[in-house]
């Protein structure tokens, strides 16, 4: 159990060798989170909406301070930091896009102020649902949902924000999104001289970070090129002043040091509910995709810090923290893998680092208005580029090496999609390719789990030897076909291909019997094949039987093909279905021999069967001896027709010999389901001899005619060994012969061991 996190604060703070490390390292987090969040604010309000882009920075800083401290107040991770995110960001970015232009269409003059106040509010109420999304996933336990999203199109969707980030970091630098609308304006010298300085620096950061993996090539490269523009500022001659003037500073900071708050009660009558609302399907896409990049990155954070996160816990508060940067204005945001593992690496692994960071956020937003006016733009820019590059490159080139072709196809065409067609389209084509995809590679899955004749088959019928010799000469005969898992149109068609190809085949079988005891569900669409496959075998001359098939299924069936309803059988479970085609086929042979009779058809039978006739007769005789034998220590009783002769899970004490009529033994299920066992006639034995294991019968055993029983008690069973060890050895070697006989085909005897 983790101490109190003001226990923890408490510790470190006073501890030296902690307290140093946590500070250098708040120092270096609490900059970046400054800048990342001015580069944001930048990337958000960009082309028409620029001039606002300073005062929105007051917006996502003090989103930024309150959800970075909360975070590390209580977060389970000490390091943990939490801010607005570029994920949120980028689709943030392409929906103020929209509402700018939809409040210009027309060719009605923009209100600017409105235009600010409306993008805003969006944000607000975006984040807002953000920590909705985060709440809902906590509370029903769904923190796991994200691995049931295919990853192609988990890396189709974080490449296509990554895209994102590349186009509006060109907006960022000169107010120009990178596209082929804005491709010539951005080749003009003039421009390229804007813009590459900050392409410069995100490729060096995207290499740096590639290769050292270290903490400070970061902060190192950002404070390089600062210093670098500084000292070509010096050395042009052209001071801050004509820097200010040419567009390269950030500039249009407000009168005061303050930046927040940005907006006083009057400017929410600016905003435009109706713009917002037009735009509101791709608001709804930031809490999706916020919730799956912040699902990605506790999975990253345990690999990192390596330890168990409790999800559900991180979620509530990621929530929680989304509601106050919500209130601060700001866009959605969960806890950063970057940054929380910066203390990590430097051995300050404290809540000091995050309450740092949030510390040095709020001095920036309530006290650094005046500096943040001169941070260079090719500066934020070249930081979302980065961001971009490196989420193009981790989603869309690394995923080549961890998915096949055809996935690999699908992470291209949702970011192909993105750039086209915008976001909301590209999360719709994602949502298409999703289900294809899942269409394409659950119809791959063999749903087929047996496909066998019924030669090591019966039903639990009893037989008689000659039934028992044609049904085994006849067994090609039949085909059973046992499916798993869950149906559809893609799954059946395997079934229904096989099937065509069987009765295409040389000696087509005569019955097919599906078996569906292990099958989940079905789905509408496979209506059509089953409809389809009856039809096939009907015209073949082959009958088809559905063995315990949902009752769904035949009911709609009746409904929406009866003809076909008809042709096919229904049965509660296989057993039955065997019984169903043994019957058809010893009816069918019987009427063959009968006409063939005057050939000696039935002669050929009762020679083939002759030896197997012999030995159940000899059985026969053996359990007349033995019942006599017996006769002293047996209990007799008898049955009427629908008696219960002993209940499922009762211990019988002993073992029951049934001296005539006929019985069934049925097991029934919690569901309601019933499956029957074995049919016992004169010569079979049920209950248990053994002293060890589960005593109770495994299914009901009730008598389908007037029943004869004897009872020998393991008690009488026991004297007997004692007293006349040779009866007792007869009837263990029945018994054992009986049970044998049972294993290897239910009909063939009747004994439980």
């Amino acid at each position: 159990m983790r101490p109190l996190p003001w226990l923890e604060i408490a510790h470190d703070a006073t501890t030296p060798a902690r307290l140093i490390p946590a500070l250098s390292s708040a120092l270096v987090v609490g900059l970046l989170i400054v800048v990342i969040e001015i580069s944001l604010a930048s990337l958000i309000f960009a082309g028409p909406l620029a001039q606002f882009a300073p005062q929105a920075a007051g917006l996502t800083l003090c989103a930024g301070f309150a959800m970075c401290l909360l975070v590390a107040l209580f977060s389970a991770l000490p390091g943990g930091i939490c801010c607005p995110q570029d994920s949120p960001a980028a689709i943030m970015a392409s929906a103020a896009a929209g509402i700018a232009a939809s409040l210009s269409a027309a060719g009605v003059p923009l209100d600017s102020r409105a235009a600010f106040a409306t993008v805003a509010a969006a944000m607000s109420l975006s984040t807002i649902c953000t920590g909705a999304m985060y709440m809902l996933l906590g509370r029903f336990r769904l923190g796991n949902l994200v691995r049931y999203i295919p990853y192609p199109v988990v890396a189709g969707f974080m490449a296509g924000v990554g895209w994102l980030l590349v186009r509006g970091s060109f907006a960022i630098m000169v107010d120009v999104p990178l596209g082929l609308d804005g491709l010539p304006k951005l080749l003009e010298p003039g421009m390229i001289l804007r813009w590459s300085p900050g392409l410069l620096m995100g490729l060096c950061l995207l290499v740096g970070l590639s290769r050292l993996r270290h903490a400070a090539v970061l902060p190192a490269t950002l404070g390089l090129a600062l210093a670098g523009f500084a000292a070509w500022v010096f050395f042009s001659g052209q001071g801050l002043a004509g820097a200010a003037g040419a567009g390269l500073l950030l500039g249009g900071m407000p009168s005061g040091s303050m930046l927040w708050p940005v907006f006083s009660p009057s400017d929410f009558l600016l905003v435009r509910w109706d713009a917002l609302i037009n735009d509101l399907p791709q608001l709804l896409t930031i809490p999706l995709v916020a919730s799956m990049s912040f699902l990605l990155t506790c999975s990253g954070l345990e690999a990192a810090f390596r330890q168990d996160l409790d999800i559900r816990g991180e979620l509530y508060l990621n929530g929680l923290a989304n509601f106050l940067g919500g209130a601060c204005g700001g866009h959605g945001g969960f806890t950063a893998l970057s940054l929380s593992m910066i203390g990590n690496m430097t051995g300050a692994n404290s809540r000091l680092v995050g309450l740092g960071a949030a510390l040095l956020t709020a001095l920036a937003t309530f006290w650094g208005a005046g500096l943040i006016g001169y941070v260079p733009r090719f500066l934020l820019g070249g930081l979302v580029l980065f961001m971009g590059l490196s989420m193009l490159v981790s989603w869309a080139l690394g995923a080549r090496r961890s998915v096949t072709p055809l996935e690999y196809g699908v992470v291209l065409a949702i970011l192909c999609a993105i750039g086209v067609l915008g976001f909301l389209s590209g999360v719709a084509v994602g949502l298409v390719l999703a289900a294809l995809l899942f269409v394409i590679k659950y119809s791959r899955i063999p749903v087929v789990r047996v496909d066998t004749d019924i030669s090591a088959l019966s039903s639990a019928r009893r037989r008689s030897v000659p039934d028992r010799h044609v049904l085994r000469g006849q067994a090609g005969d039949a085909r059973l076909l046992g499916a798993s898992g869950y149906l559809f149109f893609g799954s059946v068609s395997t079934i229904s291909q096989n099937i065509s190809a069987r009765l295409a085949g040389e000696r087509p079988p005569s019955f097919f019997l599906l078996d569906f005891s292990e099958v989940d569900g079905f789905d509408s669409s496979a209506m059509n094949s089953f409809v389809r496959m009856i039809q096939r075998c009907e015209a073949a001359g082959c009958r088809l039987a559905f063995a315990a098939a949902p009752a769904q299924l035949e009911e709609l069936m009746r409904r929406s093909a009866p003809a076909e309803a008809l042709a096919a059988h229904f049965f509660p479970d296989l057993d039955r279905a065997l019984e169903w085609c043994e019957d058809a086929i010893l009816a069918r042979e019987y009427a063959r021999l009968e006409k063939g009779k005057a050939a000696g058809g039935q002669d050929e039978l009762f020679d083939s069967a002759v030896d197997d006739m012999l030995r159940q007769l000899e059985q026969g005789e053996r359990f007349e001896t033995l019942l006599d034998g017996l006769g002293p220590g047996l209990a007799r009783r008898t049955a009427a027709a629908g008696e219960v002769i002993l209940r499922q899970g009762e211990d019988p004490g002993g073992a029951l010999l049934f001296i005539s009529g006929q019985a069934e033994e049925v097991r029934h299920g919690p569901n309601g389901a019933s499956t029957r066992l074995r049919t016992l006639a004169a010569g079979a034995m049920a209950g248990r001899i053994g002293r060890d294991g589960d005593a109770g019968a495994p299914g009901e055993i009730t008598a389908l005619t007037d029943c004869s029983v004897a009872f020998l008690s393991a008690e009488d069973l026991a004297a007997l060994e004692a007293e006349r060890p040779a009866a007792a050895l007869a009837f263990y070697r029945l018994y054992a012969e009986l049970l044998e006989a049972r294993r290897a085909g239910p009909d063939l005897g009747a004994a439980e061991a």
